[in-house]
């Protein structure tokens, strides 16, 4: 019966299958709360160009090239956040499939068992479905890797040096540069295979020609690259890629075991595994990408170094229990590999029914907290607003009103006032040495600057209009407690007393 299915039609009744799953277990949400600062982006454009109107998304910086793949979403489903965390889901799925699909083209002794193990593992990870609820880089990545591979073996396969499928690399080369540095790793791994393994020498110089135009347009334009968290802790990303990130209490101390027993996995892996990664284009990519998302290693980073250990560490795996177990049956030569399966698996699923839980919960990360803050300030349409955020695009899904990016940080308090004139609220995090000159300007000015909140994610300001009540001896509100604080540790000599 199972036999007559044709593998497509399997394909698309398990992404049927583990969609469903995961909307009828609520793994994601469908409000405008955990969306990537990069995301809310393209999304935000593609809306307003849909939508013909006319909003201040054009001065948060230039997108990364999710705008084109976002394109139908503003196209036949503007503004459904629905429709957005479908697509992704199908981004993900996608992604899967093309690391499968990959895996057994390899011909490798048990390559087929190795992708049915790890891209089941993958399709249940936490950090999987973290990454598709917040529609972050991670998936769009890893289907472009997937995707240049297909790409390029088609391109090889073609008898023209010049035709769509050149141009179409090189576009796909763009796209792939302004997701993440990580990015970078398609470039650098196709022109390395061309290197290797050239069609002709002029052929090669062709590829190696497209490859620099399209990486210098996309680098010189300056677009992507957004909310990256540089020098960031990889060990704190691999434990989410392994057990979820289910405790958003800033307080907490960050849990590194789990990320350095996996950083041992994967070392071990690379030892045992380089060399082969650079037999073909996804592999060399896949490596590519884990050395520089060193450079800033988020959960996008920890989500490329689990596929990669799943992938390539399986095989391993099998083989490990096949040399231990070679006078054994199935249980002897398969025992190990299923314990490890078994144990994986109930550790990702523990990790998925806390993240449901959460979700349920409605328990929101710091800076969404801040966020939804600003949201019911923004709720009275009559009332003038115009923010400026930290968080702009992800601040204006959820305030639907006007938002910005934060002003400059100029020489004083006045000076600052006048930089933000028509601003009416400000949030960011005031303990982030990046801001901490903003903080102390506003700090100068606190009776035109009040802290209306201040939030483990940041603080948020009400800018007082200067004519209101300007002669009519209206009495200045007092801020509310905590104001002070706003200004960082080390700077309250530089604030003015209130009057």
């Amino acid at each position: 019966m199972l036999e007559k299915i044709s593998p497509r039609l399997g394909a698309l009744l398990v992404m049927a299958a583990w969609g469903g799953a995961i909307l009828y277990f609520g793994l994601v949400r469908f409000t405008p709360y955990g969306i990537d600062e990069g995301a809310a982006i393209a999304l935000l454009l593609n809306w307003s160009v849909s939508d013909m109107i006319a909003n201040p998304v054009t001065t948060f910086g230039g997108p990364d090239f999710r705008a084109l793949l976002f394109i139908p979403l503003g196209m036949y489903w503007s503004g459904s956040m629905v429709a957005a965390k479908v697509f992704s889901l199908l981004v993900t799925f996608s992604a899967a499939m093309l690391l499968y699909a990959w895996t057994r083209r390899r011909n490798e002794p048990g390559s087929d068992e190795t992708a049915l193990i790890a891209s089941g593992l993958l399709l249940i990870a936490p950090i999987t479905i973290a990454q598709a609820d917040a529609m972050a880089v991670a998936p769009f990545l890893l289907a472009m890797f997937g995707l240049g591979w297909l790409l390029d073996g088609k391109y090889r396969a073609s008898e023209h040096r010049i035709s769509s499928l050149y141009f179409l690399q090189a576009i796909l080369v763009a796209i792939t540069v302004t997701l993440h540095p990580m990015g970078l790793a398609y470039p650098l791994a196709l022109a390395w295979r061309w290197h290797k393994d050239p069609k002709s020498e002029r052929q090669k110089k062709q590829v190696w020609l497209a490859i620099a135009i399209a990486t210098g347009i996309v680098i010189a334009m300056q677009t992507g690259w957004i909310a990256l968290g540089w020098f960031s802790n990889p060990l704190y990303a691999l434990s989410h890629a392994l057990i979820g990130n289910a405790d958003l209490d800033p307080l907490n101390e960050p849990r590194w075991i789990p990320g350095l027993i996996l950083a041992l996995l994967l070392a071990v892996v690379l030892w045992q595994d380089a060399r082969r990664l650079l037999d073909d284009l996804f592999g060399s990519s896949l490596l590519a990408a884990l050395l520089i998302g060193l450079l800033c290693a988020d959960d996008s980073w920890g989500m490329v170094a689990l596929a990669l250990l799943l992938y390539r560490g399986t095989p391993l795996l099998i083989r490990l229990n096949q040399r231990l177990g070679r006078k054994g049956g199935f249980v002897a030569q398969r025992g190990l590999v299923m314990a490890v399966l078994f144990v994986t698996a109930t550790v990702f699923m523990q990790a998925d029914k806390g993240h449901a839980t959460l979700l349920a919960s409605g328990q929101l990360s710091p800076s969404d907290e801040l966020i939804q803050a600003l949201a019911l300030e923004a709720e009275d349409p009559e009332k003038p607003f115009l923010a400026a955020s930290q968080w702009p695009a992800r601040t204006m899904l959820a305030a639907r009103r006007d938002v910005l990016p934060l002003p400059p940080a100029a020489d004083d308090g006045e000076a600052q006032l006048q930089i933000m004139k028509g601003l009416t609220h400000l949030i960011f995090d005031h303990n982030d040495p990046h801001y901490s000159a903003l903080a102390r300007n506003l700090a100068e000015v606190s009776d035109r600057a009040k802290t209306l909140a201040i939030l483990p994610g940041g603080v948020l300001i009400g800018i007082a209009d200067p004519q209101a009540g300007k002669g009519s001896g209206e009495e200045r509100a007092a801020p509310v407690a905590g104001d002070a604080p706003i200004v960082p540790e080390g700077d309250a000599s530089a604030a003015a007393d209130e009057s």
